[in-house]
């Protein structure tokens, strides 16, 4: 998946047109992304990848209240 939908200063260590797993997509806009971009998160990835990617995230719980905020008014779960 390309960063370049995203802003820049979620993949700041990459290139700026970088090809990612999905998975480091997710985990990125989740823990550094704004409100458009959790929004172009999911409209790009369908949200049971999401919630997949999230309950095998082992630092999940640092980000509790992004994820919270996610799952709720994102993904409406």
């Amino acid at each position: 998946m390309n960063t370049k939908d995203f802003s820049k200063h979620i993949f700041w260590s990459y290139k700026s047109n970088a090809d990612l797993p999905k998975q480091i997509i997710i985990k990125r806009v989740i823990a550094y992304g704004e409100i458009p971009d959790l929004l172009k998160l999911s409209e790009s990835i369908p949200a049971i990848d999401i919630m997949h990617e999230i309950s095998n995230w082992k630092e999940q719980g640092r980000y509790k209240k992004r994820i919270y905020f996610l799952k709720k008014i994102i993904l409406d779960q």
